[in-house]
């Protein structure tokens, strides 16, 4: 059975719809014993819903700019 900390490392996965059959199966029955992760994924899939929701199509000439003002790392 998976632990908590392999919900958070999943949690993404899951809310995207990325997962096989067999680790969403895992992590529902982690889900069922823990409110904890069921708390963190449904918070985890408000967070998608409203992100969604809120985004505003943006110009690629825009995107461009703004990526070209990142300075770059080293």
């Amino acid at each position: 059975m998976l632990k908590c900390i392999d919900v958070l490392a999943l949690g993404s996965a899951y809310v995207d719809g990325a997962m096989t059959p067999a680790e969403r199966r895992s992590l529902r029955l982690h889900m069922l014993v823990c409110r904890h992760c069921r708390k963190y994924l449904r918070a985890l899939q408000l967070t998608r819903a409203t992100i969604a929701h809120l985004s505003v199509p943006v110009a690629e000439q825009t995107v461009e700019q703004v990526l070209s003002a990142i300075p770059p790392t080293e």
